[in-house]
């Protein structure tokens, strides 16, 4: 949490700018302390730099801004089955275009199209509603024939980019656990991973991102000399369920402390077992996952 005097400094804001955004537009909401002192969060400079991005880069009137940002931030947070499919139908002129510079592999174009978005809406919807979505589509038109393998490997590569920017713009809380996050072997689909560590970033985990088809082969002693304390993977089909339980037994001898979290489209089933958390891909669950914790 920060003070007043730290956020102007982090945002290189006038502390009269945050204040009037604050009371005049309800941009955000910090707590107070016990005397009444505003207590500014990692979310709550987040949402200022996106509106101050707004306002000074793209001309948009603040409360413009904080409007798309209010109805924004309602999305992502209390998301329903129903939801999704309207978001998708919301967004689905982005992901049209997205999809067409992809396929004439028209690198300009997309990365336009990224830098535009991301201008428009918080990075929330950018990645979860609009990147989510289209790289399922790219990974279903390239089984149907319809792209390249070189298309699809060119497109993961620019999304991928774009993930790790943001993964260095949030804050590290120094009492959460150490993490490491990895596709085990034989799981190239990375998306759910990204996205999750994502979310842990966003939380203030310090995130180590190894990435898709990870051996087994010297990961114990990798956590064991680093003192990673939360493994996060990620499948897309429940075939691969068999083999992350592998890696979990293997860790959890080498380092009995080490809690484990397992995701994506391939888990089915939401429970935790022990120190192993089955969370599937609602983001809904991770955030009770997230409260659930004693971190």
């Amino acid at each position: 949490m920060y003070n007043i005097k730290a956020a102007a400094k982090i945002l290189d804001m006038p502390k009269v700018t945050i204040r009037s955004w604050e009371t005049r537009y309800n941009a955000i909401t910090p707590a107070r302390t016990e005397s009444g002192h505003r207590l500014y969060s990692d979310q709550n400079l987040e949402d200022l730099k996106w509106l101050k991005i707004q306002v000074q880069d793209n001309g948009i009137k603040i409360s413009e801004a904080v409007k798309k940002l209010h109805v924004s931030r309602k999305k992502f947070i209390v998301p329903t089955n129903q939801d999704t499919e309207k978001e998708t139908i919301e967004y689905s002129e982005q992901i049209n275009q997205l999809f067409q510079a992809a396929a004439e592999m028209d690198t300009e174009r997309f990365n336009y199209l990224l830098d535009l978005h991301f201008s428009l809406f918080h990075h929330q919807i950018v990645f979860f509603q609009i990147i989510a979505p289209l790289m399922v589509r790219i990974g279903t038109e390239w089984e149907d024939g319809v792209i390249s393998i070189a298309h699809e490997h060119m497109i993961t590569n620019i999304v991928q980019q774009r993930f790790n920017q943001f993964f260095r713009v949030f804050p590290i809380l120094p009492n959460l656990p150490k993490v490491m996050a990895l596709n085990p072997s034989g799981e190239h689909h990375q998306l759910g991973l990204l996205l999750f560590t994502l979310f842990l970033r966003e939380n203030g985990f310090s995130v180590a991102y190894i990435g898709p088809d990870t051996p087994l082969e010297g990961l114990a002693e990798l956590v064991t000399k680093q003192n990673f304390q939360l493994m996060c993977m990620s499948i897309a089909a429940p075939r691969l369920l068999p083999v992350a339980n592998t890696y979990m037994d293997a860790l959890s001898a080498a380092n009995p402390g080490m809690q484990f979290v397992l995701g994506g489209p391939g888990v089915d089933c939401e429970q935790i077992q022990g120190n192993r958390s089955y969370l599937g891909s609602d983001i809904k669950t991770w955030h009770k996952w997230l409260d659930d914790q004693n971190f």
